[in-house]
């Protein structure tokens, strides 16, 4: 029900035909072993922040991975973004690395791209959802908000969420919901994700119980990404059905599946960094394939750019020798 009232009144003619052109050309140019590019992204991931309050160690912001100098987007910039693409863009996924949170004009970015009929989606580390914080969400016109509780006890919670409090963040959840009931509202949509790892894999039943008594309208069970995959097999849960990996060896990790030469992402979604940078995909933590700077071209000459088409060419062709690849989820089963 909430699908229907809030997605489809962001959709219109011309979305929906740019939405056509582009999985048409993904499906020729998987025929055709080259790119072929119609249409323009229907999908745009735009980076908030890369600062972050937490310190979660397979995250690349919490491990002091990410060497990016620009800390936030302008917000001028933003705006300028979303205007450019409003009438092709169907989703926008407000997040990247960092807190969203975390940037001074979050709720006036998010309402801008909800005025511009985008349906938006934020996530969050929960630590930011008390004071006036819920009113501002819900009337920023937010679709949907993703909260991280990665464990149902606070010394479970803590071995990833480093430095955060999971009361904080069930209270901070509860008080939206019931913010939410008050003001009759359907948005946004809140949905509680948990990463499971070996040591929390046992409370599935509990954080489903946490959800229900504080609100949520879902719970998404999600299987936990390992930056360092030669030292990560005792994060691996037992039940192999959690995981996206299977232990290759005595100490290395490797994903289930076959590595396929294709990836929707480079075809359907386009992510920007806070310094502007176009990168293929949400895999490329560090923006170490530039596609272009939206700051010195348009979306469109960036999407269709040499650089761009190279980058779709070598997935078609061998995706193995693209480092950010190896550790893709596309085509291996995150939700549970």
């Amino acid at each position: 029900m909430f699908q229907y009232m809030t997605f489809l009144p962001r959709l219109s003619l011309k979305k929906i035909w740019n939405f056509i052109l582009i999985e048409i050309s993904f499906i020729v140019s998987g025929i055709v072993k080259k790119p072929v590019v119609w249409g323009v992204p229907y999908t745009i991931t735009i980076e908030p922040t890369i600062l972050c309050d937490l310190k979660c160690p397979q995250c690349h912001t919490g491990a002091g991975m990410i060497i990016r100098q620009n800390k936030s987007i302008d917000y001028e910039h933003y705006r300028s973004i979303i205007n450019e693409m409003k009438l092709t863009t169907i989703c926008l996924i407000l997040y990247f690395q960092g807190e969203p949170f975390l940037h001074e004009k979050i709720f006036d970015m998010i309402r801008f791209a909800a005025t511009s009929n985008i349906f938006t989606v934020t996530s969050t580390n929960g630590q930011h959802l008390i004071g006036r914080n819920p009113e501002m969400i819900i009337q920023s016109g937010l679709d949907r908000l993703i909260i991280s509780i990665d464990g149902a006890d606070q010394s479970t919670y803590e071995k990833y969420r480093r430095g955060g409090t999971l009361k904080k963040l069930l209270d901070g959840a509860r008080q939206l919901s019931d913010l939410k009931k008050k003001s009759s509202s359907v948005k946004p949509e809140i949905i509680f994700q948990f990463l499971i790892f070996r040591y929390n894999e046992k409370q599935v039943k509990d954080i489903k119980r946490l959800g229900k008594i504080n609100g949520t309208d879902k719970i998404w069970i999600k299987t936990a990404q390992i930056i360092t995959p030669d030292d990560g097999v005792d994060l691996i849960p037992q039940n192999p059905g959690y995981s996206r990996y299977e232990i290759d060896g005595r100490s290395s990790l490797r994903l289930k599946g076959k590595l396929k030469n294709r990836c929707h992402r480079l075809w359907r979604t386009m992510v920007i960094t806070t310094d502007g940078f176009v990168v293929p995909c949400c895999f490329d933590k560090n923006a170490n394939y530039k596609l272009g700077n939206l700051k010195e071209q348009s979306v469109l000459e960036i999407w269709k750019n040499q650089e761009y088409m190279n980058f779709r060419k070598k997935i078609l062709k061998n995706r193995q020798e693209i480092n950010i690849c190896n550790n893709c989820t596309e085509g291996v089963k995150v939700y549970i």
